[in-house]
């Protein structure tokens, strides 16, 4: 899972930015919030936070259906050639 990591030195500081961080991906219609866990920095007093995130499935209301149709016509000779493979070796001889 998608993880984003904010850390530094001043624990207040990183929790702040983090809970403002946290605010606006909740509000994208486009992301979806996981878990968010602290975690004490290993070298000092500061702070780092995780928060996982994971893209949202479109819904019924965000599908869109698109119906295309051809005005036009191909005009003759406009077809694709198909072209079979050749083996690259020939086969073995029987033995």
């Amino acid at each position: 899972m998608p993880q984003i990591r904010l850390m530094g030195s001043n624990p207040s500081s990183v929790r702040e930015t983090a809970e403002a961080m946290v605010r606006a991906l909740r509000a994208s219609s486009e992301l979806q919030v996981g878990d968010v866990s602290e975690v004490p920095n290993r070298r000092g007093p500061g702070l780092r936070v995780y928060v996982e995130l994971l893209l949202r499935e479109p819904g019924p209301e965000q599908q869109v259906t698109v119906t295309v149709e051809r005005e036009d016509r191909p005009g003759p000779g406009r077809r694709t050639q198909v072209r079979t493979r050749q083996p690259a070796l020939p086969p073995a001889p029987p033995r």
